[in-house]
């Protein structure tokens, strides 16, 4: 018979070989936003000590008001790793955690990994003590490409769509660089990024946000802006998240000159070069998910689906609850603050949702 363990371990013990959300990198950037990052080892044993499965996952808890808080994991744990029920691993790494955990923390969160390629059949997550949000934290389906061929063979699999736009883009002569942290450049970029968000309808970060993300120093992540010039002129840009096997589209931002974009060149080019450093595939992160959720998201399917790939999807983000009455006060009032911002913003097409919601 296997049971259930968890210890605390430090973050040094996090792999982001494939998911940058688990990693010391991400703790950093979430600590200027008042989220406090625990590590914990997470194993199933047999009786015997004969059969073991491991994985190291990383909580983040924030403090609301007084001594009431939340925990969050994202991207984890991932019950593939343990080969049993997604409800069961959850609800035994939950009721395990809970003692580590800071005292008056209501209920933990869990965003989980993306299941298998193409397969739309996903459920929510239920059981005792289990609720499903009504908005996820993280979007519910993304758009991946295997990038273990090379770029040569990626390209050739890209959209006529995404071609036409890059070549459109290189008859402009719109050219994409790495960000050599010159702070003007920075502060074109940033206003760019701001234009975009009153366009599309989502919340800007600060700029020293932003900026600090940039200036994160870690061993298992690192953070990359390529930004688009066209003339002395920034265009746009985009953050890219890479691991050692996982580049990913964080967001974006991005302007027109004459009827051209140079939104396909900037991915185009951080395709190419998240190639040329040994990752082994490219995430677009975020485009709309299954059965209508995430529908603020679909005008990014025809752009990021454009260079090919394919889908993953995911379940809603769902919470275990601790305490019960201060989870349903929390949850009552995100529901009426998403509903005021969709009412609001009701196309809102956010490049940069893996930031936007989490606070």
């Amino acid at each position: 018979m296997m049971h259930a363990t968890v210890a605390r371990v430090g973050l040094d013990r996090l792999d982001a070989t494939w998911n940058p959300f688990q990693s010391q990198f991400w703790a950093k950037a979430k600590r200027v936003a008042s989220w406090r990052a625990f590590a914990f080892d997470f194993s199933y044993a047999s009786d015997d000590g004969s059969e073991s499965e491991s994985t190291v996952v990383m909580v983040l808890v924030r403090r609301l008001v007084f001594r009431l808080r939340i925990a969050y994991v994202p991207f984890g744990p991932d019950p593939c790793a343990y080969q049993r029920d997604t409800a069961e691993v959850t609800r035994d790494f939950a009721r395990l955690v809970r003692p580590l955990l800071p005292k008056g923390t209501a209920f933990i969160r869990f965003d989980l990994p993306w299941g298998a390629p193409d397969d739309e059949q996903v459920v929510p997550v239920v059981g005792k003590n289990l609720r499903t949000c009504k908005e996820s934290v993280q979007p519910e389906a993304t758009a991946r490409i295997d990038l273990s061929d090379g770029y040569d063979a990626v390209r050739i699999r890209y959209r006529e769509r995404a071609r036409r736009n890059v070549r459109k883009a290189q008859a402009k002569s719109i050219r994409i660089e790495s960000w050599n942290g010159d702070p003007r450049t920075f502060e074109a970029w940033y206003s760019v990024y701001v234009d975009t968000a009153k366009r599309d309808g989502f919340t800007a970060r600060s700029a020293s946000y932003i900026r600090n993300f940039l200036d994160i120093a870690a061993s298992d992540v690192r953070s990359i802006l390529y930004v688009a010039r066209y003339g002395s002129t920034i265009l746009g840009g985009a953050i890219i998240l890479e691991s050692p096997g996982v580049a990913l589209y964080l967001y974006g931002a991005s302007l027109r000159v004459d009827g051209c974009s140079p939104s396909y060149l900037l991915q185009d080019y951080a395709i190419r070069e998240a190639c040329a450093h040994g990752c082994k595939m490219y995430d677009l992160y975020g485009i709309s998910g299954p059965q209508q959720r995430g529908s603020h998201l679909e005008g990014l399917r025809l752009f990021k689906r454009a260079f090919g790939g394919y889908v993953c999807y995911r379940p809603p983000s769902f919470d275990y609850v601790y305490r019960h009455l201060s989870r349903f006060l929390y949850a009552s009032f995100e529901n009426v603050r998403f509903k005021i911002h969709r009412k609001r913003h009701p196309k809102r097409m956010s490049q940069q949702y893996s930031i936007s919601t989490e606070e």
